[in-house]
């Protein structure tokens, strides 16, 4: 078996990962903590575009599907935010939102026609910078206030920091990664699978100790 051959059934271990942590969440669902039912429908989300990406990707150019899945993971993490860990408006990061979802829209929509060797989308980056800048937002809010009850809280927002940093560097040469001919750019895809899905085994990982400690709990205190 070749090392590309390797590599290709590597990929496979991404949705692997979202597949028995979407299937942990649902298990534990009605134990959750909020957040982590939120991380529990964020890893089904991810399962499917992932399939749908492999899917198409049998029929031909899936690049298009990237750009979907980089408005699709901004969305739900601006959700995720909002909803869960931000206790002031941020209006000004809410803007800055704004501007990317149009940002990204636009590409879809002058990309779509585009061949894989003229293709340059910086999506994922942008998509990626929204993600950093609402961790660190999160991070100043509660450096702020002087309080964090909930730690685990903390810890998950810094993980997530951590991945979608280093993710955003590697993207940032997409158009070299899609047309480097030497073979070097599989490494690079190694190196983006091995984060990925230590960051999905860690989500996955959260959901299963979530839950597990919470059904120990007596009904009245979760």
């Amino acid at each position: 078996m070749t090392f590309y051959e390797i590599l290709r059934l590597s990929t496979l271990l991404s949705p692997a990962v979202l597949l028995i942590g979407t299937i942990l969440g649902f298990y534990f669902y009605r134990y959750l903590d909020k957040i982590y039912r939120g991380i529990t429908w964020f890893l089904l989300i991810m399962l499917l575009i992932d399939s749908t990406g492999r899917f198409i990707e049998d029929y031909g150019n899936n690049l298009l599907v990237l750009l979907f899945y980089s408005l699709v993971e901004m969305l739900l993490f601006i959700f995720f935010y909002y909803t869960y860990l931000f206790k002031a408006k941020h209006r000004f990061i809410l803007g800055l939102c704004f501007i990317a979802l149009l940002y990204i829209i636009w590409e879809i929509i002058t990309l779509q026609n585009v061949e894989a060797n003229s293709f340059q989308s910086y999506s994922k980056v942008v998509d990626n910078f929204v993600i950093i800048t609402l961790c660190l937002a999160y991070f100043h809010e509660r450096i702020n206030i002087f309080k964090e009850s909930k730690w685990e809280n903390f810890r998950l927002n810094a993980v997530i920091l951590v991945f979608f940093f280093i993710n955003m560097i590697f993207f940032l040469p997409i158009n070299f990664l899609i047309n480097e001919s030497t073979g070097l750019k599989f490494y690079f895809w190694l190196g983006n699978l091995v984060i990925t899905v230590a960051f999905y085994s860690y989500l996955t990982h959260s959901i299963w100790k979530n839950g597990r400690t919470r059904r120990l709990l007596p009904s009245g205190s979760r």
